[in-house]
């Protein structure tokens, strides 16, 4: 009886991963596989292919410019974004139940505004004949829109609207993982004397670690591969400003401008092969799935 107990949840289990094992075949595994044949395969500039695709792309002049600008991209933006939306999130989770209805709808709003509409957004935002902090430019001596939009200023004004226009969400849901906390985990707390700030910070953020640690993966991800806002910036507002400006742009580039798609195909799985590794390094180094925890378990039962 206990065996087929056991087959049948086998069974059960089996048929529910397989709608997702196979939208994963032909949506994530086939498209890789064909995406690595196009990035060793020949090209116009590449007649032979191979790693001669992948050395072009880092023989490129642009190639260390696009990821100089990246890597100081996400070195603003991952920690703004840990450490408001964790502190927003602890913050939010202390409000008074009746009010906090309102107060995640404020955060998800700007969050609804994206791509060309936020881009819009910000350059009236910023540009100090339309903005309405114009007079606060001014103070600074920032009169002109090309004191503000140049290439020194660009991952500062990047980072500004990718932060604003993802972090009321990840503030909504670090609220939710917030709300899955034992409600006699916090009161033991509170009955052993921690304050506030002892219960946020020894309590409650460890307790979404792994919450945390799942948005640094996304969000790492979405940073690597930003295009929509150097790319309308350049192409409409500011003409060539941030041309190239990240590896994204740098792979559009290579497609569709120089003909090379060899070379654009490898970029991108140079790309994906970096995320992969970054996030299964953090999975593991921090143990995400509590693997720790369980053979500790697994001991104490022997």
């Amino acid at each position: 009886m206990k065996f087929k107990a056991g087959a049948a949840a086998r069974i059960n289990g089996i048929l529910m991963f397989l709608p997702y094992f196979v939208l994963l075949i032909m949506f994530a595994i086939v498209p890789i596989i064909l995406a690595f044949n196009v990035s060793i395969g020949p090209s116009r500039l590449s007649p032979d292919g191979g790693i001669g695709n992948y050395l072009f792309v880092i023989e490129d002049f642009r190639f260390l410019s696009a990821v100089t600008n990246v890597g100081l991209f996400l070195a603003i933006y991952l920690p703004a974004m840990l450490i408001v939306v964790a502190g927003l999130s602890l913050l939010l989770d202390t409000v008074s139940m009746k009010y906090t209805v309102p107060l995640r709808l404020a955060y998800l709003v700007p969050a609804g505004i994206t791509g060309s509409v936020a881009i819009l957004v910000w350059y009236f935002m910023l540009e100090p004949s339309y903005s309405p902090f114009a007079p606060i430019f001014a103070e600074f001596g920032w009169v002109e829109g090309t004191d503000i939009f140049n290439t020194s200023n660009l991952i500062y004004i990047f980072a500004l609207m990718a932060f604003f226009t993802g972090a009321g969400n990840w503030i909504v849901i670090q609220y939710g993982s917030l709300q899955s906390i034992p409600d006699d985990v916090l009161e033991a707390a509170r009955v052993d004397g921690a304050n506030p700030f002892q219960l946020a910070f020894q309590i409650k953020l460890p307790l979404i670690r792994k919450y945390l640690i799942y948005m640094l993966i996304l969000v790492f991800a979405a940073g690597l591969q930003i295009f929509v806002e150097p790319y309308l910036i350049s192409s409409s507002v500011y003409p060539g400003l941030a041309k190239d400006w990240s590896l994204n742009q740098l792979s559009y580039t290579l497609a569709f401008t120089g003909s090379n798609l060899g070379a654009a195909t490898a970029l991108s799985m140079m790309l994906m092969v970096i995320m992969i590794a970054l996030a299964i390094i953090v999975i593991y180094r921090t143990d995400f799935f509590d693997e720790a925890v369980i053979r500790n378990k697994k001991k104490v039962a022997q």
